[in-house]
């Protein structure tokens, strides 16, 4: 009797225990509609600032194994310079993009109203060109509902939107005063796009795309198809258990044209600071990135 009791309280302080073991932590999945301008780029945590600088390798035969050799011939000065500036919620402030002859291609500013919500942006070229801005325009459920680009006080672009329940974009008209198209969006269970349909003027499918994520809301493979038959062109990313990016495959397949991208060298948040960029199996480009955080 007195082992059966024993027996007994083992099984019950064994069933108690094993309940109170730590379950692991749910996966939380932003909606495409909540997402910020890092989340939406696959960026880890409170990023102030990104500058990159692209060097490219036009008369050099290299290959990814020359990757250590390639790294080398970056001590120079970069081809192609980027300046991205974040507010503390992680959207855009500005960026300013900087040519091989070390003039400003492009300055761009963003504001934003009492919600969080982008109001405005204005794009400053050469000196000589007139600004360029984006005005948007939200509905009675603060939605987004249109938004509209002059060239100086010249309209030469506009989109109006029509959202779902909850903010995701379902439809965008574009109006470039010559034609309208139109593109219409799925969602899936998550709020993730998985689904994007453009039209051509005449409402017929121009092309089309299908977007694949896996169990964390990543993006890992995204096929576009002509028509909304011909596979045309082709994504595959690839991450570590960590989430970091690790390689991303894109195919053109009209063009016969395959570039994949090897991301390397990470830093405390995750995000890869080195990228080498083959094309047709020839190395043509590194990308590094200094990443400063609030």
């Amino acid at each position: 009797m007195s082992q059966r009791i024993t027996f007994l309280a083992i099984l019950l302080t064994a069933l108690v225990l094993g309940g109170c073991k730590k379950s692991p932590a749910p996966i939380v999945i932003t909606p495409d509609v909540n997402k910020n301008h890092l989340q939406r780029n696959h960026i880890y945590g409170k990023v102030k600032e990104i500058e990159s600088r692209t060097f490219y390798f036009h008369e050099d035969s290299l290959t990814i194994q020359d990757s250590a050799r390639a790294l080398e011939l970056t001590q120079r000065p970069c081809d192609r310079y980027f300046l991205h500036n974040y507010n503390p919620d992680g959207f855009l402030s500005s960026f300013v993009n900087v040519g091989m002859d070390g003039d400003t291609l492009i300055y761009r500013c963003y504001f934003y109203n009492d919600r969080g919500q982008i109001s405005e942006w204005t794009e400053k070229g050469g000196p000589s060109d007139p600004i360029t801005k984006g005005v948007y325009g939200y509905d009675r459920n603060h939605f987004l509902e249109s938004e509209k680009v002059f060239h100086g006080d010249t309209l030469v672009l506009s989109f109006a939107y029509k959202t779902d329940g909850i903010g995701n974009i379902i439809s965008s008209t574009q109006d470039n005063l010559q034609f309208v198209t139109v593109t219409n969006y799925h969602y899936n269970e998550h709020g993730l796009v998985d689904k994007i349909e453009e039209h051509e003027p005449d409402g017929k499918i121009f092309k089309s795309a299908t977007i694949e994520y896996d169990n964390y809301g990543d993006e890992v493979n995204r096929c576009v198809y002509k028509a909304g038959k011909q596979l045309i062109e082709y994504t595959y990313n690839e991450y570590s258990q960590k989430g970091r990016n690790i390689k991303t495959i894109y195919e053109d397949r009209l063009h016969q044209i395959k570039e994949v991208n090897y991301y390397a060298k990470y830093d405390k948040e995750n995000n890869w600071l080195v990228e080498y960029s083959v094309l047709n199996d020839k190395l043509v480009s590194i990308r590094k990135r200094n990443i400063k955080y609030y």
